[in-house]
């Protein structure tokens, strides 16, 4: 009985201890909970910290990145703008188109940044743009009317026209479709209200929005070099070359032989003189008038020029005389070329030659060499001069060689 009676005892002391300790947890549960709570929150400001400091991080990576790129269009924008006056000095210092145009190709692609760039020159007469190759050639197969297409319509309103402001798409031949589709944006080429070309941009490259007031920029600088390069080559032509028969003048002729002759001088390699005139022109002015005459002067001019290599030079020495420069020509080779012009004249259906007192236009002509012939070519000229005059007394229609120890009067009619 004692011993239930301890059992008894024994449980009711644990199962008060366990209540004791149960009230103690609770007590201890009561004080964490705020703990707890504050880990939470704790985590959470953690968490939304990290996330920030993320965030952060980005931004300061795209604003350095958006740094670099704005450093690299005014890098660009600085070398530009610092190689204006050498740019502008260089255009203007030369009245060779294809070095103007292949110089504004190359400026537009470097600042611009864009792979692809389409020079166009504006032909006049045939009122068409006309494409200009990157090393400046004029091609004739691809043009563009006036208000065809994106180039067509910078160059007829005369202002910059952007794919996608208005300026939608093309519809016309394959070729030009496939310009257009690679064409962002034209700017037109002008100088004194008048249109010269049209240049067009591709896609840029890290676009910062300023790139069409830089097209405008170097259209504005093409639009000077080119009207220079027009203006001041129609003069130069006008002080080289002869106006009826768009041969080189007698002035122009000695100027470019004195280059060859040094040049000869330097090589070791002769120059020929092959020197000619019209047989019996006078008669053919007299009988079918002066008009006729200048007629038959550009033909016969115009066929001479064709026949000749482009290494040589010809003029118009005076009157019904011209003079051919061929330069690392023999003495015998000139005779050989001579000789085939004399024939290709006397062949070709020349208006009124039944008139002639040959029944034909024909030539009497001179061939002497430098140095072979003579110490210079001023030498030389005359040397070929007096063959002339010779083949004039020996009946015309031919050609003499001039030969060493060769005299002879040079007195004589036409």
């Amino acid at each position: 009985m004692e011993n239930m009676q301890s059992i008894a005892n024994i449980l009711i002391f644990m199962a008060a201890t366990v209540g004791v300790i149960s009230v103690v947890i609770y007590i201890i549960g009561l004080f964490r909970q705020p703990d707890r709570e504050e880990e939470e929150k704790n985590r959470r400001e953690h968490f939304g910290t990290l996330r920030e400091i993320s965030l952060r991080d980005q931004r300061i990576r795209e604003l350095q990145s958006e740094v670099q790129r704005l450093n690299e269009l005014n890098s660009r924008y600085l070398v530009f703008m610092l190689n204006i006056p050498t740019v502008v000095m260089h255009l203007n210092s030369t009245l060779e188109f294809d070095e103007i145009a292949s110089t504004i190709i190359r400026l537009v692609r470097d600042i611009i940044a864009t792979d692809t760039v389409e020079l166009y020159i504006y032909d006049k007469e045939a009122d068409l743009l006309k494409r200009v190759s990157p090393d400046g050639k004029v091609e004739d197969g691809m043009t563009y009317a006036l208000g065809e297409g994106l180039i067509g319509r910078a160059g007829q309103h005369r202002m910059l026209r952007i794919r996608g402001r208005g300026d939608e798409g093309y519809s016309g031949k394959k070729d030009k479709e496939q310009v257009e589709a690679n064409i962002y944006m034209a700017a037109p080429i002008h100088f004194s209200n008048r249109l010269l070309g049209v240049i067009g941009a591709g896609e840029i490259k890290n676009p910062s929005g300023n790139e069409g007031s830089l097209l405008k920029m170097i259209a504005d600088i093409a639009g000077v070099a080119l009207f220079n390069q027009k203006f001041l080559s129609g003069a130069k032509k006008k002080a080289e070359v002869d106006p009826l028969t768009g041969l080189y003048n007698r002035r122009y002729f000695f100027h470019m032989v004195q280059k060859f002759v040094e040049k000869s001088i330097l090589e070791d390699t002769p120059i020929s003189i092959f020197l000619f005139d019209i047989d019996n022109f006078k008669h053919y002015n007299d009988t079918n008038g002066h008009a006729e005459g200048d007629k038959l002067l550009k033909e016969l001019s115009e066929l001479v020029a064709k026949f000749t290599r482009k290494t040589s030079v010809v003029a118009r020495y005076g009157g019904e005389e011209f003079i051919v420069m061929l330069p690392e020509i023999s003495r015998e080779e000139a005779f050989v070329y001579a000789e085939r012009v004399r024939e290709m004249i006397a062949s070709h259906p020349f208006a009124h030659r039944e008139k002639q007192p040959l029944g034909i236009i024909s030539i009497s002509g001179g061939v002497a060499s430098f140095p072979a012939d003579g110490r210079s070519i001023h030498e030389v000229i005359q040397l070929a001069d007096a063959a002339l005059y010779q083949a004039k007394r020996e009946g015309r229609n031919r050609i003499i060689m001039h030969k060493p120890f060769m005299f002879s009067d040079t007195s004589s009619e036409g």
